[in-house]
């Protein structure tokens, strides 16, 4: 009895560690589909290279029957293969790839036989020729904004202080606070994109935002005060008259810090020189013309409009000595408002922070807006154009909310 039991036993027990160490594998492929997703959703707001990097780190810290995980992440914002980036609606539990990527990541670990990771090892498959186990796991992870940063504090009273529409796409490291409580302040049409952390508004937001915006929305929100208001600006350099500036139309311009009565420029390139430079009138940069601060601040007086139009640049960085506003590019005092308009494929990249509570920023057509944070009047972007500010101003941080990305399914 013992020798026709025996068999039998080894083979179930033999059966009951092949299980084991399949189950065992599943739970492995579970922990590091989780592992990557929270990764790779974790660093979503420091750009796409950022997020592969770590979903990739996180694989090869994960175990596969081969060594480390392997997954495929195909090149662009919206990822492919087994890690994808898009978009998750919590109402419907639904995940949506977007090939501009987004706060949500899909990701698979698959275990098999012809795959790099392998299937689990199972000897009893050879001897009675069954399939190989193949072991498939999935999770997705969205991005937790930190709503307790601000980029851009818009100031102006009244209606449109935040205004997109088109396929414009507004892009912060923090939020988007908007001081009017006027119920048109926040208007939102078409398919604009609003990829910020959180709105806030003191009036009420329209729903359409929710729909567009990576981040939560706080309409009737307490709002944040100036940081700044009590921050004298520089006072006018000199007794003498404002200069004109003498330019080289083929060539480069140099302009030494002072002040000057304006600046107009189609062609070349100007190079604003280390200091503070302040213009009475306007700055307008169009055409073909070059504009590069070499840390150097702009400061335009009350009321000075700023203009890049055509394919012209505005480009560089701001100084870093400027008396009360280290780090600071441009400023403009809040006695006045100001109109300031980017448009048709014109650039505006400074790395630096914006001071004008006064002026409305249009951005249009295809223009392109980058600098650090910035606190204006208001925002108003048109057609396929973008704003975006890479940095948060300290003075405004409140309690930090816990955690980078969170599991949804």
């Amino acid at each position: 009895m013992f020798a026709v039991a025996l068999p039998p036993v080894l083979l179930l027990t033999w059966w009951a560690a092949e299980y084991g160490l399949a189950v065992r594998s599943a739970g492995h492929a579970r922990t590091a589909a989780d592992a990557i997703a929270l990764a790779a959703a974790g660093r979503y707001r420091d750009g796409h290279a950022q997020s592969r990097a770590d979903a990739l780190a996180a694989a090869a810290a994960s175990r596969s029957p081969n060594g480390p995980v392997v997954v495929s992440i195909a090149d662009g914002p919206g990822g492919g293969g087994d890690v994808e980036f898009g978009r998750w609606d919590d109402d419907s539990s639904t995940f949506t790839p977007d090939p501009e990527g987004g706060p949500a990541v899909r990701v698979q670990v698959r275990f098999d036989q012809a795959g790099p990771n392998g299937s689990p090892s199972q000897i009893l498959r050879g001897m009675f020729g069954t399939s190989p186990v193949t072991i498939t796991r999935s999770s997705t992870a969205v991005n937790v904004p930190p709503r307790h940063m601000t980029s851009l504090l818009l100031q102006s009273p009244g209606a449109g202080v935040l205004d997109l529409a088109g396929s414009f796409t507004l892009r912060s490291k923090g939020g988007v606070s908007v001081a009017s409580a006027d119920a048109l302040a926040v208007a939102h049409a078409e398919a604009a994109r609003v990829r910020v952390p959180v709105v806030r508004s003191a009036g009420p937001i329209p729903p359409a935002i929710k729909s567009a915006s990576d981040g939560a929305v706080e309409p009737l929100a307490t709002m944040v005060a100036d940081p700044f208001a009590g921050t004298s600006l520089p006072a006018l350099a000199g007794t003498d008259p404002a200069q004109d500036i003498e330019l080289d139309p083929s060539g480069i311009t140099h302009v030494a810090p002072g002040r000057y009565t304006g600046l107009a420029v189609a062609e070349g390139t100007v190079i604003l020189d280390p200091g503070l430079h302040q213009f009475l009138g306007g700055v307008q940069v169009e055409g073909s013309a070059q504009l590069q601060l070499d840390q150097a601040t702009v400061q335009l007086l009350e009321g000075a409009t700023l203009e890049i139009a055509g394919n012209a640049s505005m480009t560089g960085t701001a100084s870093g000595t400027t008396l009360n506003w280290p780090g600071f590019w441009l400023l403009q005092s809040a006695a006045a408002p100001a109109g300031w308009l980017v448009k048709d494929n014109a650039v505006m990249a400074v790395d630096g922070h914006v001071y004008a509570p006064a002026a409305a920023m249009t951005v249009q057509d295809g223009g392109q807006v980058s600098m650090s944070t910035a606190v204006l009047g208001g925002v108003v972007g048109r057609g396929t154009g973008q704003i975006q500010a890479t940095d948060d101003i300290a003075e405004l941080r409140t309690d930090p909310v816990p955690g980078r990305a969170r599991l949804v399914r």
